[in-house]
C-alpha cells in the first residue's frame, strides 16, 4: 500500500505542505540510530532430516523487539566421539549469518554420529553482542 501511495501521490512532485495535506509522513533519509546489541541468545536444536538440524533462537536476556537485535551469527564446531569438545565459544571454528528466528544447518555425510557444538552472538552492522551458552546435539 506504500509504494501505490508513493505512486499515485507522487507523480507531481510534492511540496512539505502538500504532505501534511495529505496525511502522508515526509521522507526521513537519516536511520534511525541503534546502539550495540546488548540481548544474550541460545538455541534449541530438533531433527529435521538425514546429516540436517534445525535451530530455534530463543532469548535469554533482552528483548527480540530490540531494534539492536538486527541478526544472527550461529557459531559451530563438529567433534568426533573421544576428541575433547570446546572449553569456551571462542574455540568454534565455523559461522554463518541469518536473520531468521528458525533456521537449517546442512551436515557433510562423514558427521553423522558426532557432535555439534553451537553458540550465538547477535549482531548489528558490524557491532556484535554478549555471547549465549555453549550447546550441544548429536548429529543424526
Amino acid at each position: 500500500m506504500r509504494d501505490f501511495k508513493r505512486r499515485y501521490f507522487l507523480s507531481p512532485p510534492l511540496l512539505d505542505s502538500d504532505y501534511i495535506s495529505l496525511g502522508l509522513k515526509p521522507y526521513d533519509p537519516i536511520p534511525t540510530p541503534s546502539g550495540p546489541p546488548t540481548a544474550q541468545v541460545t538455541i534449541e536444536t530438533y531433527l529435521v532430516g538425514r546429516h540436517e538440524l534445525g535451530v530455534n533462537i530463543i532469548y535469554v536476556t533482552g528483548s527480540p523487539a530490540d531494534p539492536a537485535n538486527k541478526g544472527y551469527r550461529i557459531w559451530y564446531s563438529v567433534v568426533a566421539p573421544g576428541e575433547t569438545p570446546p572449553a569456551s565459544p571462542d574455540d568454534l571454528r565455523k559461522s554463518f549469518f541469518t536473520k531468521r528466528k528458525k533456521d537449517v544447518i546442512e551436515f557433510d555425510f562423514g558427521d553423522s554420529g558426532k557432535t555439534a557444538y553451537f553458540a550465538v552472538q547477535i549482531e548489528n552492522d558490524g557491532k556484535k553482542g554478549p555471547w549465549g551458552p555453549l550447546t550441544s546435539a548429536l548429529i543424526p
